[in-house]
């Protein structure tokens, strides 16, 4: 299964005086890790961090993890028009065969490239967001809240136009990846588990410790770029349902809602686990980060 991801990773950086988020580092290793996917390239985007510092991020890992895939930058903000590296990059890539696009950061990536090469989208066999929610539900942590769509809202116009390309889209976001969580306890195995594993694990720190200040009623952290990783090789862990969507605006705050009775263009909509989904979901991060 060949499979672009497109990437804000910024494991181990310290931006705006605090640390940033590592389920990104997390989903590149277990891609690079899984029999099944055949992980053609990572492209960039700002997010979590600026793009110079996501882009040393990616290549600090792909370094330790001692792997020959290629790293290309995208875009530095969002933007209607135009093309970056990364576009023309997933582009070619398309050029030569089908594959999937896990869009774990802002879509501005795959904006521009639905837009500017829309007879490539055939080629495309899924782009796997995390993003988006079901119809007036609003996102909380305990009783804090509620928090944003992050990877949604830093670039609304660019989910628009990658739902409205007809591309087959599968939404992982926060109702799905909220309902577990990884303790430092669950990943105090990464120590033993090679070079890859000590260096997510020491950097992971940081960040483990700001979420539980920040949430202290949460139990750990929630792998939110792993979902998208895990729906590839393991839809059987999930429950889905075909929606439809809309963009509506909350006051400056736009919204990506879905719901099975909105009209148009239908989505994948992962809900939650199915069986032991959950367990095993949170295992296999465990065990791939290596």
């Amino acid at each position: 299964m060949n499979l672009i991801i497109d990437t804000d990773v910024a494991l181990g950086v310290v931006h705006e005086d605090r640390p940033r988020d590592i389920d990104d580092a997390f989903a590149i290793i277990e891609a690079i890790n899984d029999d099944a996917l055949n992980l053609l390239g990572v492209t960039t985007v700002y997010g979590n961090a600026p793009l110079d510092l996501v882009n040393r991020a990616a290549q600090e890992l792909l370094t330790v993890k001692d792997v020959s895939i290629p790293i290309v930058s995208g875009a530095v903000s969002a933007t209607r028009s135009g093309s970056n590296d990364a576009v023309e990059f997933m582009a070619e890539q398309l050029g030569r065969q089908r594959l999937h696009i896990a869009a774990i950061g802002p879509l501005t990536n795959v904006g521009l490239l639905v837009k500017r090469y829309p007879e490539r989208v055939a080629n495309i066999e899924s782009v796997v967001i995390v993003a988006g929610r079901s119809q007036g539900r609003s996102f909380f942590i305990g009783d804090q809240g509620p928090v944003n769509d992050f990877n949604f809202e830093n670039d609304a116009m660019a989910a628009r136009a990658l739902l409205e390309s007809g591309v087959c889209a599968v939404l992982a976001g926060f109702e799905l990846t909220s309902q577990v969580t990884v303790t430092a306890r669950d990943l105090y195995p990464l120590t033993q588990q090679g070079g890859v594993g000590l260096h997510c694990y020491q950097r992971c720190q940081d960040w483990i410790n700001f979420w539980l200040e920040r949430f202290p009623e949460d139990k750990g952290i929630h792998p939110w770029d792993s979902a998208a990783i895990a729906w590839l090789s393991h839809p059987e862990w999930f429950i889905a349902e075909q929606r439809g969507w809309r963009l509506r605006q909350e006051g400056e705050v736009p919204q990506l809602e879905t719901d099975p009775h909105f009209d148009g263009k239908q989505v994948t909509f992962l809900t939650g686990f199915a069986g032991s989904g959950a367990t095993d979901f949170v295992q296999n991060i465990v065990s791939n980060i290596r």
